[in-house]
């Protein structure tokens, strides 16, 4: 007689796993339907029955990972406060070398193209994201000093003011077709815009090149 083994049973971990995985990837779902709405209506446009009637499923079932739109909301903040962090470092580990700020912005480039709805919401949010969120103990702080380091950098007394200008410039290129400006591009995939923005960088950040 064959002794089943563990390997050949499924495990209540195993279990356990996949139905985390599922939760998980409700909650991912939740969160990424809310990122289209509140950028095509807004947050103040977006109910929590809109974001039920997208996915297919009931209120009851959002409510089972937040209680409120609010919570959604301050995911959607801590995730674009995350992510300006990580962008001001690289920008930080450059420093003022040229070189370096090639190398910081094509990573930069890659960051922003891959979280591209999430600035987009950002942008189109920011007031109303300050107003729930800048009198809460955990993210008000992190949103105040959300840009304080980037703009520390390009007012670094160290560098030449057409270096300064240049550095502005070209964060410009890769933040302006990806925020302030990102309706006129919606219609580039992914790939094109990439490839758009670092030859503008490139051209910005080498002028004699």
């Amino acid at each position: 007689m064959t002794v089943p083994t563990a390997e050949s049973q499924p495990s209540r971990r195993t279990r356990a796993d996949t139905a985390r995985d599922r939760v998980g990837g409700t909650r991912r779902a939740i969160l990424d339907v809310s990122l289209e709405l509140f950028a095509d209506q807004g947050y103040g446009g977006t109910s929590l029955r809109h974001i039920a009637d997208r996915l297919g499923i009931t209120k009851a079932a959002i409510y089972h990972h937040f209680k409120a739109k609010e919570d959604i909301a301050r995911v959607v903040v801590d995730e674009a406060v995350a992510l300006f962090g990580q962008i001001a470092d690289r920008l930080a580990v450059a420093g003022t070398d040229p070189a370096g700020w090639q190398r910081a912005l094509d990573q930069v480039i890659d960051m922003a193209i891959a979280s591209r709805q999430l600035l987009l919401v950002w942008d189109r949010n920011e007031q109303v994201f300050h107003t729930l969120f800048d009198d809460d103990p955990d993210l008000g702080p992190r949103i105040a000093a959300q840009g304080e380091q980037t703009a520390g950098l390009f007012g670094n007394p160290a560098l030449s003011p057409a270096e300064r200008v240049r550095l502005g410039c070209a964060f410009g290129a890769v933040m302006g077709p990806l925020m302030l400006l990102s309706d006129w591009y919606q219609d580039l995939s992914a790939a094109e815009i990439r490839d758009h923005i670092r030859h503008a960088v490139a051209a910005l950040l080498n002028p004699g090149t």
